[in-house]
């Protein structure tokens, strides 16, 4: 058996239930750097977040903190990039490619929800402050993209997508899609609204968007 170990933060080490108590845990720096920084979006929000804060709640040093990263602004996008890459497994994972393709649909867009609902402080950073830093959050953003294009023309390309006559969806249109429920989730969490409630919106345009993505037929 497993317990999690972790102090106030979902993003966490998995550890056996016979392995030594926390505090003799080998966490490593890093690590426990990343989840500080986590921890202060929680709290705080980035712009209010301090190298001193992340320290102080990681209980580190600055000089530990400086031998990781080479300012805030690193540790931030080298936190989202984490995030990133769990979403997509996540969603990769959430998704049975046996069912109806509509059915796969919900699948995927739930465990999206799923995944903001349990990191919604890195789902606000994504789109409010990510974009504000410069060619480190281009390079982060860039890469986000790419591996949900990759995700969602695999996901499109199962057997029951073929024989519903869908094609793999386009770069173009997963761009859409990635930037349009990127864009509901944080207005959801801004207005106090359950990420649930942008479900059947964020499914219903799926659905819409793999129509568009289809080839003609003459």
């Amino acid at each position: 058996m497993y317990h999690v170990c972790q102090e106030a933060w979902p993003y966490s080490i998995r550890v056996p239930d016979d392995a030594p108590s926390a505090p003799a845990l080998a966490v490593g720096v890093r690590e426990r750097l990343l989840d500080a920084m986590g921890q202060c979006l929680t709290e705080r929000g980035y712009a209010a977040t301090t190298v001193a804060d992340v320290v102080r709640t990681a209980r580190t040093s600055r000089r530990s903190f400086y031998q990781e990263f080479a300012d805030k602004q690193e540790c931030f996008v080298e936190l989202l990039r984490h995030a990133n890459d769990e979403l997509i497994a996540s969603i990769g994972a959430g998704v049975d490619p046996d069912v109806g393709w509509q059915t796969q649909v919900r699948q995927a867009v739930r465990a999206y929800i799923d995944s903001c609902e349990r990191h919604p402080e890195t789902t606000r950073s994504w789109i409010r402050e990510l974009p504000a830093l410069g060619q480190s959050a281009r390079a982060v953003q860039v890469a986000s993209i790419e591996s949900f294009t990759e995700l969602l023309a695999r996901l499109t390309s199962s057997q029951q997508m073929r024989d519903a006559g869908i094609s793999p969806m386009s770069a173009e249109i997963a761009l859409i899609v990635w930037a349009g429920i990127r864009e509901l989730a944080a207005s959801a969490l801004e207005h106090g609204r359950p990420l649930r409630t942008i479900e059947e919106p964020a499914v219903a345009a799926c659905i819409a968007l793999l129509g568009v993505s289809q080839p003609s037929v003459s």
